[in-house]
């Protein structure tokens, strides 16, 4: 029984997806050719129609050959795989994903620091977003959350 497409991404498939976003367009010779272990030609061009059934890519016939691009940034592939991960793994909670990146010696809370100072609204939640910090308190600071 054949499996049920996914909305994320294989390994493979993120690989083919990163050989687009950085040449911007390719055939799938060149797909191939960009990829370390150079799969088999039928390999690249059964996953490069996947991820356009996926809604990953699009072609364009020119010649003979078709021309890929993304259909999907890099940040929108992140996201969705973000959220698949955190669905599945951590019961939605990023707080669970950060504290197991902490854990896991992946990220220092010096490094959690930073990314707090320098993140858009500074570090938010949606648990974080229903209880305003009271003055004096570690929080988000006078920024604003998305």
């Amino acid at each position: 029984m054949a499996r049920e497409p996914s909305e994320t991404l294989t390994e493979r498939e993120a690989q083919i997806m990163d050989v687009i976003w950085r040449l911007g367009e390719a055939t799938a010779d060149q797909v191939r050719e960009a990829l370390r272990d150079q799969p088999h030609d039928s390999t690249v061009r059964t996953l490069l129609r996947v991820l356009e059934s996926k809604g990953c890519l699009t072609h364009e016939r020119v010649g003979k050959a078709y021309v890929y691009r993304a259909a999907i940034g890099r940040r929108n592939a992140q996201r969705n795989a973000l959220s698949s991960v955190l669905a599945r793994f951590f019961g939605g909670s990023a707080e669970d994903l950060v504290l197991r990146l902490i854990e896991d010696e992946r990220i220092t809370p010096e490094q959690l620091d930073e990314l707090r100072r320098g993140a858009p609204g500074g570090a938010k939640s949606e648990k974080r977003n229903e209880k305003r910090p009271g003055p004096g308190s570690r929080g988000r600071g006078s920024k604003t959350g998305e």
